[in-house]
Order: C-alpha cells, then structure tokens, then sequence
C-alpha cells in the first residue's frame, strides 16, 4: 500500500467514524505530547486513510489531541488510499508493538470490533488474533461470549473490493455473498441457534474534566452514540427530577 506524507490541518481529519482503537484518551499522555510539541519536538505522523473526500484517523488519536490542546492548526499525517472501514481494520493492531501500551480493555474493544462485524467475525480466530495483535485465545473466549462462530467456508480474504469512480472517489463493493444460494436445500441440515448475544458494554475511563470527558466519549464511541447519550442523559435527569421511578 503506498504512504503520502502530507500536512494536513486538523479540520480535515475526520475523527468520528468509529476509528479510535482505545476504549478512552488518557489526558496525561495528551498533556506530554502537547509539551513535546511546543518545545519544537517532531513527533511520528499520525495515520490515515483517504476515500477521496474524507481522511479518516486510524493511528494517532493522542497526538491529534496534543495539537487541539496547543492550538496547532497541522499535523504530518502518513496518508494510505483507503476506505473508513480501512481505517478501523488498521485500527485494531494500532499501538500493538509500539507507542502507549495498550490496556486489557483496549486489546477487547479491538477484537470486539471484529467479532462484531458481519464480514469480520468470519474470520478465523487465528487471523482476527493477528490483525489486532493478541493471543487466539483471548479472540475464542470472546467469540464465545458473542455466540459468534465463522461459517465453515470462511476465509480472511478480500470479501469487499475497492474500485475508484470515474469521479475519483474510491469506494467498495461487498463480494461476500455472491454465488451464494439464498434458498436452503430439503436435505440441509437445520442451523445450530446460538446464544443470543449479550448487549455490548465499554468501560469508558473519563477524565473529570466534563469537556475532555465528551471528547473521550465521541472519540471511543461516535457521535451519533455521543448524541443519543445525551437525550437519554436528558431523559433520564428529567425523570429523577419529577420523581419517576
């Protein structure tokens, strides 16, 4: 895949698409980056994916944090061809032997992002453990926590292909179930019903400042998950004050 090492400003990254490999931006380190930076010290460029109208951060969250919290407008940025969902694959292993270690429930939330795709979790639990830089035995115990086993024909290989518009844009088309027969046979044998999976949780560990709190928050989660937080937030603040159980 080849790199671009291009400066960027922060406006043109995009920070919300669900790319942030760790469960909650630890404020300390951002603080250490950010002194780095004002005293003229140059830094790894972070990492990120462009679709042709979007780049997406894939490594370098604290760091991107370190420049907002300095006031600095650009950042070096190595710069792959890549969609978002190329950005969160990268993601998953970002930090697995380099940078700031990585917690248990950051090395979870990796390989819970890809036992919980419909593509990804069709991957071995060998390969899954690969991309994200963990033990297999760590991918099983969650894979069966999820009730979420890969078929018996599944592969880690390219089920989506990326292809460039006539307008430039580079976009990709989902393979995976092509040539596949919708319409089960008389003598197919009846699936195997699997647990139903338990609702996902994150262990968000939020600074107190409310401010970096809700950046953590739509950093790890999104901000449509930010969003819908803060209605249920509303909701339920409401109800205490009017006495509703």
């Amino acid at each position: 895949m080849t790199t671009e090492t291009q400066n960027l400003t922060l406006d043109q990254i995009r920070i919300d698409g669900g790319t942030q490999p760790r469960v909650a931006i630890d404020e300390q380190v951002v603080a250490e980056y950010a002194e780095l930076y004002s005293t003229g010290v140059d830094l790894p460029p972070v990492t990120v994916f462009f679709d042709g109208a979007t780049y997406w951060l894939a490594d370098g969250f604290h760091r991107y944090w370190a420049n907002k919290r300095i006031e600095c407008e650009h950042i070096f940025a190595d710069v792959r061809q890549g969609t978002q969902r190329d950005a969160i694959l990268h993601s998953v292993g970002a930090n697995a032997a380099h940078g700031l270690r990585r917690t248990n429930a950051d090395k979870r939330k990796a390989v819970l992002t890809m036992l919980e795709d419909e593509e990804w979790s069709q991957w071995s639990d060998s390969d899954i453990a690969k991309r994200c830089g963990v033990d297999h035995k760590t991918v099983s115990s969650h894979r069966a926590s999820l009730g979420k086993f890969p078929s018996e024909k599944s592969s880690p290989g390219p089920s989506r292909r990326t292809y460039k518009s006539k307008h430039g844009t580079v976009t990709t088309m989902n393979t995976a179930n092509i040539g596949r027969h919708r319409n089960r046979g008389p003598d197919s044998p009846n699936p195997v019903r699997q647990p139903r999976p338990a609702l996902a949780q994150t262990n968000l560990n939020l600074p107190h400042d409310p401010a970096y709190g809700a950046r953590a928050i739509v950093s790890a989660m999104g901000a449509d998950y930010a969003r819908q937080l803060i209605d249920s937030l509303t909701a339920y603040l409401q109800d205490q004050k009017e006495g509703v159980a």
